[in-house]
């Protein structure tokens, strides 16, 4: 599980906030006669009805006037726990063990609050004095059972749960982990009945109705999660996750209208709840809302500037309905080229290109956005494709006199180039001789987001349009079957097509794609990335992608010809360098494999042979040696790289650096759904 370590100072001046300015109220909420008994009374009553603020304020009431009340303090730590402020929950849970030793309660408070933060070795060491005091204590079973889920021990996790349930038949916490377990394991038909049997001894508790619903959707009985979703509401009408996931189900269902008004009232229940403006901007935008989905998505990034699905959401609306030359788009770009500028202060300069790009893909025409990006890539070895980057901006009447000068003195220092000799601007050259249809796999309960993989997907392919080596063609992007997508791709003449799968959880994403040739369906290649932590869709869509394109080996064909000597449109951006060789091949004669990666081609196809004598950025030039007696070769016709030469006889082979093989983590949903059972 990640830890909230990096998070603590920030939670802990909130809460610190919190308690002070409920201190400062607590005169008036609680009356100045009441003592300290009756204020806790009062906080009682507020916190078994989730009234976790009220709560804390009468708590601290009773605490200002008894600051050794022990039942306050862990009263406070139980509250403080409910709002998700761990680091204060563990203190005040700390601070009430120090007066009540040997309270098992607390210390499974204590171990709860330590798992929430990361802390697994303490946890256990917590739940392990219960257990040593009382075997049979359930709260510490149950304790040991979420951290054998978080270690990815899911055998033992069951054990300890049906040890929990004969201890104590109807105990609606075990009989719900396990039904998540099994739903989680792929066994549907032991998932329903052990949400039957908690339905049975616990229908009328709105947590239970709430799993249910869970279940169901999982299983992919919508009907029956809307059932479950509207009972938890009914018991409890305050119930924000059943209502997101209320919405969500309407959301998945077409009913947009419906979804929008379950989080219009989230939101006027609490107007910061970030996931809420999310939800009630992705049903706005697909109930063709489009302005009202912007004004939700921004408060929600506002909210939470680190919810990059909401910024990703937001960005294709931004850029899906208006032009790209429209001055609005620019408020969107600045906030990349922001980021890019603080990430290439600190040397990290592939992120902040990252950062630079997507700013661009925003709003093309952001002078000083452009500039940025043009000063990287000059400092990173790429003088053609800087001069190409400030032309833009002299064709589109954003040029400086410090930018025309540049362009002049570069114009000069590039008089030689490969471009110029041929006449050829090199960063205009079409290329990309791939190309790929990109379709997302739907799955019930998957991400926490509504819309999730279509946002994800469409980020996908804004990453994938500055790739030189391939092309994505417009498909519907929703496959609801691998034959569907497989008939998608061929009506579409494309090489590949790919099915990428999201899952995603609070703290967690993971994106898979495999890719398959689109002429037979067989599969080719597949890649998969795990992140956890701040960045993680960028960082596990930029592996995706980077994955994707340096899988296709580089094709490319003959641009410019004069006698003996060509051009070709592949340079240093696919890794050649002089004296590497290339295969001339009759045009229409490369072909992709019918059965993973590489080209194919008959043996009559092959023309000649290129040794490449001067590599540009985007094109090289080379000595073209013909194949047969007659001079076949024309432009137009393509080239790809010829093989390696075989290592002689006794030569030792050269070893190959050790893949660094995508770091795996067990999927943390399951643990943070049976936690939250506690």
């Amino acid at each position: 599980m990640a830890s909230r370590s990096s998070s603590l100072p920030r939670a802990a001046a909130a809460a610190l906030l919190l308690a002070a300015a409920a201190l400062s109220a607590a005169a008036q909420a609680v009356p100045p006669a009441a003592t300290a008994r009756e204020s806790f009374a009062a906080a009682e009553e507020l916190r078994f009805a989730e009234d976790w603020y009220g709560a804390i304020e009468a708590y601290l009431a009773a605490i200002a006037r008894n600051p050794s009340y022990g039942e306050a303090l862990a009263g406070l730590a139980e509250s403080y726990y409910g709002l998700g402020e761990y680091d204060q929950a563990l203190s005040y849970a700390r601070r009430a063990l120090a007066l009540r030793k040997g309270d098992n309660a607390l210390a499974n408070l204590e171990g709860f609050v330590l798992a929430a933060l990361g802390d697994l070795a303490g946890a256990k060491k917590s739940f392990g004095l219960v257990i040593g005091r009382a075997p049979n204590d359930l709260d510490a079973r149950f304790g040991l059972a979420v951290l054998d889920l978080a270690e990815g021990r899911r055998t033992e996790a069951r054990a300890r749960l049906e040890d929990s349930l004969r201890l104590s038949p109807q105990n609606g916490r075990a009989l719900l982990s396990l039904a998540l377990l099994a739903r989680e394991q792929g066994r549907a038909e032991e998932a329903r009945a052990l949400v039957e049997r908690a339905l049975r001894y616990h229908g009328g508790e709105s947590r239970t109705q709430y799993v249910a619903a869970q279940v169901a959707d999982y299983a992919g009985d919508a009907a029956g999660a809307a059932f479950h979703a509207r009972a938890a509401l009914g018991i409890k009408p305050g119930y924000a996750e059943a209502r997101l996931l209320l919405a969500q189900l309407m959301f998945r269902s077409g009913s947009y209208a419906e979804a929008v008004a379950l989080m219009r009232e989230a939101v006027a229940r609490d107007r910061r709840d970030g996931m809420a403006w999310y939800t009630l901007g992705a049903a706005q935008a697909a109930a063709g809302k489009r302005a009202d989905a912007v004004y939700s998505l921004r408060t929600a990034t506002s909210l939470r500037p680190d919810d990059e699905l909401a910024r990703v959401a937001l960005e294709l609306i931004v850029m899906e309905d208006s032009p790209a030359e429209d001055q609005s788009r620019e408020a969107y770009a600045e906030w990349h080229f922001q980021r890019g500028r603080e990430l290439a202060e600190r040397s990290l300069y592939d992120p902040a290109l990252f950062e630079y790009r997507r700013g661009l893909r925003i709003y093309p025409y952001s002078g000083s956005g452009r500039l940025l990006y043009a000063e990287l890539l000059k400092s990173r070895g790429y003088p053609g494709k800087y001069l190409s980057e400030l032309r833009f901006l002299k064709d589109n009447g954003r040029a400086s006199r410090e930018v025309l000068d540049a362009i002049e003195i570069y114009e000069s220092l590039l008089a030689e180039d490969l471009g110029r000799a041929w006449s050829v601007e090199e960063e205009s050259l079409p290329k990309r001789h791939y190309s790929l249809a990109l379709m997302y796999e739907s799955s019930p309960d998957a991400c926490v987001h509504a819309g999730a993989e279509a946002a994800v997907l469409g980020y996908l392919k804004d990453i994938l349009s500055s790739s030189p080596r391939l092309s994505v063609a417009e498909v519907p992007p929703a496959a609801p079957t691998y034959a569907e997508a497989f008939r998608r791709a061929r009506e579409a003449e494309v090489d590949y097509f790919a099915i990428a799968r999201i899952r995603e959880s609070e703290r967690e994403l993971s994106i898979s794609l495999e890719l398959r040739v689109a002429r037979t369906g067989s599969p080719a290649a597949s890649v998969e990335a795990y992140r956890s932590g701040n960045d993680r869709l960028k960082s596990a869509a930029s592996r995706i992608c980077d994955s994707l394109v340096s899988s296709l080996a580089p094709r490319g064909v003959i641009v410019k010809r004069g006698q003996d000597r060509v051009l070709v449109d592949l340079g240093k951006a696919e890794g050649l360098a002089p004296g590497d060789k290339l295969l001339v091949l009759k045009k229409g004669s490369l072909a992709v494999r019918p059965e993973g990666l590489g080209q194919a081609y008959a043996p009559e196809a092959l023309l000649g042979e290129i040794e490449l004598e001067r590599v540009g950025e985007e094109a090289s030039e080379g000595r073209l040696k013909r194949a047969g007696f007659f001079d076949a070769v024309n432009v137009g016709d393509e080239v790809l790289p010829a093989p390696k030469p075989a290592p002689q006889a006794g030569a030792a082979a050269k070893p190959e650096a050790p893949a660094i093989p995508e770091r795996r983590s067990e999927w943390p949903g399951l643990f943070n759904l049976v936690r939250k059972m506690r």
